[in-house]
């Protein structure tokens, strides 16, 4: 473990076999790893940067101990960021910088603050518009844990409480100054503009089980199994985001395999498949995910869920969402000679049927099967096949039926 001073007191920073106590009342071991169950923030990169800019986030800073302090910070456009406590303003002089992240999650960044960059996990509920920091700290006592730091909201205004005490502020920030909140005391400066907070911000529907703060929770989980599949059920066939802002692909089966995640590079295209399992054992249940049999890490079911929305399908599946949503014969030449003369109508839950050229239903078992997505390519079964699955990829799926899908990229912003 090593320390970093900042303003006074000490951040500690956890090293990979650091262990910190849980709630044994919850069921959960009473010594977990932090860099397995990990603090992942509910929103992108992008969502945050849209939510703070040209915005006021007032807050106060250590909420549950006796010295807290009320704060605003205005995060300026490009990139500039103003500050301004009760009791102090900013020097003039200081030139604070803002930007958002990607580490466990999207993170803010102050830069200029102190000697080196400070870090700060955002929780936003976008029920209530509270916004709140957790950092991973020493406690009261002494013991390593996830700590709430700093509880508030944001706004499109600046207090007039802060106004008066840092003069000139709102005209440097570009912002306007809300004259019905004059409070000096937290709560009531809340109170005295109740829809001052922004709710529902553009987006908040994007986020994932579980990812509500874990200091939240007083490290407990935050979510449940049900509400985890129940997620990537409907994420099936999607884009979503790595904790660290990388698109995958979510696949999931029915019985039928390992669930898969796509790894996908700069350009979209499928850079490396993983699987992931489902276990149990004397530590809880996990997912597991693996390549080549090799474990390449697990997530803790319950406690929040890595992959983050983007509101996108993935290419592949935008071409089996035509064929069911449009469910006429289609001529597969992928199939081969065998099945030159056939025609193939896709419908969900992975089944197909075979018709003539006629159009007339085409039965016996060699003509029943199923399709899935696997390692990107359409696989499909015909029963008692003697070639066995007959497979394509989806970029020349593609280009043989003249279809032409969106292909997401990391440049392709959130559709909300």
């Amino acid at each position: 473990m090593r320390r970093a001073k900042t303003k006074g007191r000490y951040l500690l920073i956890a090293t990979a076999g650091l262990l910190l106590g849980s709630c044994a009342a919850h069921g959960q071991s009473s010594r977990i790893d932090p860099k397995v169950y990990r603090n992942y923030t509910p929103y992108s990169a992008s969502f945050y940067e849209a939510l703070l800019t040209d915005r006021v986030w007032v807050f106060e800073g250590n909420p549950d101990r006796t010295n807290s302090v009320m704060r605003a910070l205005v995060f300026g456009g490009n990139g500039r960021l103003f500050r301004c406590f009760r009791n102090w303003a900013t020097p003039r002089s200081k030139r604070l910088r803002w930007s958002v992240k990607w580490r466990a999650g999207a993170t803010l960044r102050y830069d200029n603050w102190g000697p080196k960059p400070r870090y700060a996990p955002f929780f936003y509920d976008p029920e209530t518009g509270l916004a709140n920091v957790e950092i991973f700290r020493a406690d009261e006592s002494g013991r390593l844990t996830w700590d709430r730091v700093a509880r508030g909201w944001v706004q499109d205004t600046l207090p007039r409480t802060f106004a008066s005490a840092c003069p000139g502020l709102a005209e440097a920030a570009g912002v306007k100054i809300n004259e019905k909140q004059t409070s000096k005391k937290f709560d009531e400066l809340r109170r005295q503009d109740w829809d001052a907070p922004i709710r529902h911000f553009p987006g908040s529907n994007l986020t994932a089980p579980g990812r509500t703060g874990i200091a939240a929770s007083k490290l407990a989980p935050t979510t449940t199994r049900e509400a985890v599949f129940a997620f990537m059920r409907a994420q099936h066939g999607n884009i979503v985001l790595s904790p660290k802002g990388n698109g995958r692909a979510l696949v999931l089966r029915n019985g039928n395999g390992p669930h898969e995640l796509w790894q996908l590079g700069e350009d979209g295209e499928i850079a490396n498949t993983s699987e992931f399992h489902e276990v149990k054992d004397k530590d809880g249940q996990w997912l597991e995910g693996r390549r080549g049999g090799k474990r390449l890490g697990r997530y803790p079911m319950g406690y929040p869920f890595p992959y983050l929305p983007t509101g996108h399908r993935h290419a592949a599946f935008q071409l089996t969402d035509e064929f069911i949503g449009r469910p006429h014969p289609r001529s597969l030449p992928f199939m081969g000679e065998a099945y030159a003369d056939k025609r193939f109508v896709f419908h969900p839950e992975g089944k197909f049927s075979v018709v003539d050229e006629a159009g007339n239903l085409v039965e016996g078992p060699h003509f029943e099967g199923g399709w899935r997505w696997t390692r990107g390519r359409l696989e499909m079964t015909v029963t008692d096949d003697p070639a066995g699955p007959r497979s394509i990829g989806w970029r020349e799926l593609a280009d043989q039926l003249g279809m032409k899908p969106t292909v997401w990229t990391p440049s392709t912003p959130d559709r909300y």
